[in-house]
């Protein structure tokens, strides 16, 4: 890939993995009615694995870049993370993607003209955390080509810190 730009949608769902895909950040667009903008997009800041390498030494890469994962039409957030009770010892630090769940909904009244899924991000850091929400879909964007690396993140210095907006 030359250019940032869409990496993947919902019709990639079954391929796409996000295992391990560091989120740092989510954002909010809610529906402006009075503008007739009747949509809500739940967006995440994320660094994606586009690629797991395993080299001939047997040592494990990874082609990482910083993307935007935006969910659209979103209903019914919510959001479950506790990173726990440290005495105010232990900074914050990227939550880390386990997996993405979907499940249809039958009976759902926002989107007429396409399915629409309850999605689940299970979290494997914090432990047992997860946002779940109802969406018609998502847009994965890469913000920047990927890079190799030998970590599953970005720092902050290649990533561009936070992004505003991301």
């Amino acid at each position: 890939m030359s250019e940032p730009g869409p990496f993947a949608t919902q019709a990639d769902f079954e391929e796409l993995s996000l295992h391990d895909d560091a989120l740092y950040a989510l954002r909010l667009d809610t529906a402006d009615p009075e503008n007739a903008l009747w949509r809500a997009d739940l967006a995440l800041d994320i660094d994606h694995i586009a690629k797991w390498v395993c080299g001939a030494d047997k040592r494990m890469r990874f082609r990482v870049a910083p993307a935007t994962l935006t969910f659209h039409h979103v209903t019914d957030l919510a959001l479950a993370v506790d990173w726990g009770d440290s005495g105010h010892r232990t900074a914050l630090h990227p939550m880390a993607i386990d997996r993405l769940e979907r499940e249809a909904v039958a009976d759902q009244k926002i989107c007429l003209d396409r399915p629409y899924w309850r999605w689940t991000i299970a979290l494997n850091w914090p432990k047992d955390g997860r946002i779940a929400f109802g969406a018609s879909g998502f847009t994965l964007c890469l913000r920047a080509p990927p890079i190799l690396s030998d970590q599953q993140q970005l720092s902050p210095l290649v990533r561009g810190g936070t992004p505003a907006p991301f």
